[in-house]
């Protein structure tokens, strides 16, 4: 049975397909049992193998077990900057699991929607904007995957098969990719899967004998890595030398301590998994103190648990590297959103002047190298570093090319010399605030480490004066390390009238909307920060200085980000600022909106057409935003 919506029987389908594109954006949407989340992954797998650029994100209930999820892949063979704003292509099995997902599954004009017959609504009825002239089609999901693949669990690999013959999806590579995500399960579950793949190919062809409003073509290429940000960052870890790693399960971070758990035993590494995030800070703390390169994750709840032992980790100078991996908050919030709102947190959620870094990594493969700058921050400065992923960064999968596996050197810690054993400070007072660490079982390198007030050799003391010492000691590493490591990537023109700054995941948005803006002519730049603390101010004021106008997009309500940067620099004439609450991600169209609207040049249609060529943005729509103007306006 195939039904099509009124709207779109009033299209001519001769004229079909009316766009071609090398990417596509597909959502599925369902309960728990139907391997939405698994189907997701079978075609990011797929995509990969084929050298496919690629972002998987997943969505899903605050519940331990089954619950609606939703996937959303976005893949062709030009970069993937974004998550993709709208879908060409909606999968629901059950339109009641639609609503929890409404907000973040918006389809595009002329989009291809997809659902069960045995679901009793009418195409009509069907809660999605009939005005875009949606291409509806009821399909046998799960009487092809009962009756003929021989069992309901397989509809989504029978939809699967479907996508692959409707829309020129790589079918060599999705059987590729369901014979690796089942080889743990024998040569039957394989062969069923298979079988369940052609079923719904055959299904299309032999019953859709219709043309599709666009066609998805694509080039082949090399196969590519496929990794969450989670298991790049687990990976970087251990390449980086870390060996030590305690944790407690929390979402979105669990996958950290998993996947170390299973693989760092192979490099003569432990992990522990802690009662609370007080006692795994604690162990990290206690292996770093003995020599072992150590680290926790967390999400912000636990962070907020370990903020007296990172006081321990600051005055006793000990490295420790600390990953949140930022979730909805405060409290419980939504554990399985992504938000930017720790910021505050990571770098003021102190008692006391306490020195440590915050890095941000911007996306999955970002996440590999920033932990291991994170271990060489922390390991030669003795300090400890604060990583801020976040969900939509950890959890989501992406597709990118080989590592350098050897692009960022880990600095090591220092260790005393003979001369300096025979008169031994720990806390020697240096240029560069940098001290000699022993650990235990060095002879003559015994020292007293606490977190009380000290002096050079370790000895507390109570005076004023020795507390100025060491904290210009710990001070000054701060200014070493942000010459050393300014970490800011750009993009767009080196010099322009109009920028756009942001951290972590609002990356992909940014350099998209820059991306898009300079093939229509108009001069946008962006930066994006990867060291947040201590901030690299010097790139930020020759950067500033052609700026006429500064847009500042983050996922933060109350505007974390711009209230840290107006504390230590002075802002360009004007700034937009852009701030919303997580649960849904800033989309790519918001940010195109507020730059067209405070840019001076004079926007042509032509310019519209070659930023908007799918007709999925509403351009010129107005976004809510605080403009600051200096002078006219207080900050």
């Amino acid at each position: 049975m195939v039904t099509t919506t009124v709207a779109s029987e009033k299209l001519n389908t001769e004229n079909w397909p009316l766009r071609s594109t090398n990417q596509i954006t597909i959502g599925v949407i369902g309960a728990g049992g139907d391997g939405v989340i698994a189907s997701g992954e079978i075609l990011a797998h797929a995509a990969a193998r084929e050298g496919l650029y690629t972002i998987m994100t997943k969505s899903y209930g605050p519940v331990i077990r089954g619950g609606e999820s939703s996937v959303r892949i976005r893949m062709g063979d030009t970069r993937v900057h974004s998550q993709g704003d709208k879908l060409d292509v909606l999968i629901c099995f059950s339109w009641k699991d639609f609503p929890r997902f409404e907000e973040e599954m918006f389809i595009k004009r002329h989009a291809v929607v997809l659902y069960d017959v045995t679901d009793d609504i009418a195409p009509e009825e069907l809660p999605i904007d009939h005005s875009l002239e949606p291409v509806i089609f009821q399909v046998p999901f799960k009487d092809l995957a009962k009756e003929e693949a021989g069992s309901p669990l397989y509809k989504n690999i029978v939809m699967l098969g479907m996508l692959a013959e409707m829309f020129d999806l790589p079918q060599e590579g999705l059987e590729a990719a369901i014979k690796y995500r089942f080889s743990g399960k024998g040569t039957a579950v394989i062969e069923e899967n298979l079988k369940a793949l052609f079923i719904g190919d055959k299904w299309v062809k032999e019953n859709l004998d219709t043309k599709f409003p666009f066609e998805f073509f694509y080039t082949t290429a090399p196969p590519k890595l496929l990794m969450t940000g989670n298991e790049a960052l687990s990976y970087g870890a251990l390449h980086a030398g870390c060996r030590f790693m305690a944790g407690y399960p929390i979402t979105p971070a669990s996958e950290i301590m998993e996947w170390l758990s299973k693989h760092m035993p192979k490099y003569d590494g432990t992990v522990v998994q802690a009662e609370d995030e007080m006692a795994a800070i604690g162990y990290a703390i206690g292996a770093s103190f003995s020599g072992v390169p150590s680290m926790t994750a967390s999400s912000g709840p636990g962070i907020s648990l370990m903020q007296e032992m990172l006081g321990v980790a600051g005055m006793a100078e000990i490295p420790v590297v600390v990953v949140n991996v930022q979730r909805v908050g405060p409290s419980t919030g939504i554990p399985t959103k992504s938000e930017q709102a720790d910021l505050m947190q990571a770098i003021y959620g102190s008692h006391g002047d306490n020195t440590r870094v915050v890095l941000g990594p911007c996306d999955c493969e970002d996440c590999y190298d920033m932990i291991h700058y994170a271990f060489s921050i922390a390991e030669a400065y003795q300090v400890p570093v604060i990583v801020l992923s976040d969900q939509f960064i950890g959890q989501r999968k992406s597709s990118f090319d080989n590592l350098d596996l050897n692009r960022v050197h880990v600095e090591k810690r220092k260790v005393p010399t003979d001369d300096e054993l025979e008169d031994y400070k720990r806390y020697k007072i240096t240029n560069s605030g940098i001290s000699p660490m022993t650990y235990p079982g060095i002879k003559r390198g015994q020292y007293q480490a606490s977190g009380l007030g000290h002096n050079d050799t370790g000895q507390p003391v109570s005076t004023a004066s020795w507390n100025k010492i060491i904290n210009d000691k710990k001070s000054c590493k701060l200014d070493h390390i942000v010459q050393k490591y300014p970490l800011t990537r750009y993009f767009g023109p080196q010099h322009s009238r109009v920028g756009i700054l942001g951290w972590g995941s609002t990356k992909g948005v940014i350099s998209e909307a820059v991306h898009l803006c300079g093939r229509a002519g108009i001069d946008v730049s962006g930066m994006v920060l990867r060291m947040l603390y201590p901030l690299p101010i010097e790139h930020l004021k020759r950067w500033f200085a052609s700026l006429d106008t500064l847009i500042i997009p983050e996922l933060s309500y109350g505007g974390q980000f711009m209230r840290h940067l107006r504390s230590y620099i002075t802002l360009p004439p004007k700034v937009v600022h852009y701030a919303r609450g997580g649960g849904v991600l800033i989309p790519l169209e918001d940010i195109l909106n507020i730059t067209l609207e405070f840019c001076d040049e004079n926007i042509s249609r032509d310019m519209i057409q070659i930023i908007d060529p799918e007709e999925i943005f509403d351009l010129r729509k107005k976004v809510d935003v605080d403009i600051y103007i200096q002078g006219e306006q207080k900050f």
